[in-house]
Formats: structure tokens, C-alpha cells, sequence
């Protein structure tokens, strides 16, 4: 038996619920609220990760590198944004700890001051955002997504090798 034949609207519907868009619109929303409401902060999204990350794992000796890892992004990228916050007094390059070659990066106490602030605006956009769930949805929804998250991880890492 041959398929029925697809309408433009039953193609459209099945294209919008495609995994790839569906994430990607996420994220892109999420996003664009929270870059809305820290913008009085004088912060942006990237910006709020990198203070997240510094203040969460301050107690270790953090390099560029290994922030460009925990960020999933390019060493280029995390330099800019490094420059920018250090010269805004937000984090300081030191002498690392163990590699005389790296810099580490610390966050200073303007970083910790604005991180709490836009932290406060980030738990309160994710209640609302996840408030159109059920507990029981939110809890499955945040499982399935880590299960993505790391299938996603287990596919890049066999792209490299193949």
C-alpha cells in the first residue's frame, strides 16, 4: 500500500517538530529572554557563563582552555570575552597554580556581585519557563535531555575518530 501523498500543511507540521529545529528554537528563545533581561545588568549570556563557571569551580585552577571545554566553544571566543570582563573588572588572569606556561582565571568580587544578580534573573526565567510543565514532565523532560545532551557528546567524539 503507497503512502498517501503529503499535503503542504501535513509537511509543515512534521518539519516543525524536526529534533534539530525544535532545539535549536529553544535555546534561541531561551536566550534571547535571558540576553533581554540581564542587558541592564551590562552582561551577556556568554558573559553570565563564564562567571557561572569561575564562581562554581573557583576553588580550582581554571586556564582559558579549560573554560573553552566546560563552554563548549573555541579558544578565540574565550579570549575576547575574557578581555572584555577583565578590563570591566570582572575576572583577573593570574599565574597558574601549576602550569608556569597558562594564566589562570579568577573571578573578583564585582564578578561574584553581578553573577548573583543575573543568576537571580536566570532562576526566575527558568521557573517561568518551566512552570508550563508538570512536575512530572519537568523531571522527564530534564532526564531526556540529558540523555541528548549526551548522546550529542558521544556523536562529536565519533565524528573525530572516524
Amino acid at each position: 500500500m503507497n503512502p498517501s501523498p503529503q499535503t503542504p500543511e501535513s509537511q509543515t507540521s512534521s518539519s516543525q517538530k524536526r529534533f534539530p529545529l525544535l532545539l535549536r528554537s529553544a535555546w534561541f528563545g531561551l536566550n534571547q529572554s535571558f540576553r533581554a533581561r540581564i542587558k541592564p545588568l551590562g552582561l551577556t549570556p556568554d558573559q553570565f557563563t563564564v562567571l557561572r563557571w569561575l564562581y562554581e569551580k573557583k576553588d580550582e585552577c581554571i586556564r582559558q582552555s579549560d573554560l573553552a571545554q566546560l563552554m563548549a566553544s573555541d579558544n578565540n571566543t574565550i579570549t575576547s570575552i575574557i578581555n572584555r570582563m577583565e578590563t570591566n573588572g570582572w575576572v583577573k588572569r593570574s599565574p597558574h597554580t601549576h602550569d608556569q606556561r597558562a594564566k589562570q582565571l579568577n573571578i573578583q568580587e564585582a564578578g561574584e556581585t553581578l553573577y548573583f544578580k543575573a543568576q537571580a534573573i536566570a532562576h526566575a526565567l527558568e521557573d517561568e519557563i518551566m512552570s508550563s510543565l508538570s512536575e512530572a514532565e519537568r523531571l522527564m523532560y530534564l532526564e531526556f535531555m540529558q540523555k541528548v545532551a549526551q548522546a550529542c557528546l558521544d556523536s562529536r567524539d565519533t565524528s573525530r575518530t572516524a
